[in-house]
């Protein structure tokens, strides 16, 4: 586990009161309902139209870092690929600023659908630092990319939008059409391999599901171990046990 600073802590929490209002007066209401001695809290953000995951940044290992003994696996990036490769995503103020917070949202904020279709859904990069309650803009991203507002303490980092489909990074993809995020449901931060991987129900409950692990720049992870499935896996398209050979291993017999 990783600890976290008393204003992140703070932060978390108060983006999570905010999700309770975006979510319902009931849910609002039964959120008041319970008290919470001992914490000074306030509401970070709102206008985030159903907020889900949320994460702080966190801390990225290092290049040369290691979290486990042993050789890295064939395929996949040295550690601290983001410090390495993306170190300017991780300076103060940027999208992934280590005491930044991570908001799944089901809205794209003006980003335009893929030809793929799906839900809209984004993740916002947002600074709890602030003393502001921030009111995030309805269409700040019209434009589709990693656009910033309010003076930078809301920025996006990906949404459902042609600008970060999985084909700009992997072209033979069986996923090609489809981008990492989707109605965002989960996002695990994985600080170690230095990646962002969201949790989508891209086309609904009932409909196929998907994940994905994406790059700083909000697009599914570039050289991919697997180029048929390159940074994104959704439903049986990309079962492992389908699309993997000798030549690209993903499935470890017996693990």
């Amino acid at each position: 586990m990783r600890q976290i600073s008393r204003p992140t802590a703070l932060g978390l929490m108060a983006v999570a009161a905010g999700i309770a209002a975006l979510d319902g007066e009931a849910a609002w209401r039964a959120a008041r309902a319970d008290d919470i001695p001992g914490i000074t809290a306030r509401v970070v953000a709102v206008n985030i139209p159903g907020a889900s995951a949320i994460a702080q940044v966190g801390t990225f290992v290092p290049p040369g870092g290691t979290l486990t003994p042993g050789p890295t696996p064939a395929g996949c990036a040295s550690p601290g690929p983001i410090p390495k490769n993306f170190s300017a995503y991780t300076l103060p103020g940027k999208v992934l600023d280590p005491n930044r917070i991570l908001v799944g949202s089901r809205s794209n904020f003006g980003a335009p659908l893929p030809a793929s279709g799906g839900l809209q859904g984004s993740f916002l990069s947002i600074d709890p630092s602030g003393k502001v309650t921030l009111v995030v803009p309805a269409n700040f991203d019209s434009k589709g990319d990693q656009e910033a507002t309010l003076g930078g303490a809301v920025q996006m980092f990906s949404a459902n939008s042609p600008h970060w489909l999985n084909g700009v990074n992997n072209h033979s993809a069986l996923t090609a059409q489809y981008t990492g995020v989707g109605n965002p449901l989960g996002l695990s931060n994985n600080n170690g391999f230095g990646r962002v991987w969201p949790a989508n129900a891209l086309f609904g409950l009932n409909g196929a599901g998907s994940s994905s692990i994406l790059d700083p720049t909000g697009l599914p992870l570039a050289g991919a171990p697997n180029n048929l499935i390159g940074g994104v896996y959704v439903g049986d398209l990309t079962d492992r046990n389908a699309v993997t050979s000798p030549a690209q291993p993903q499935v470890i017999p017996g693990g």
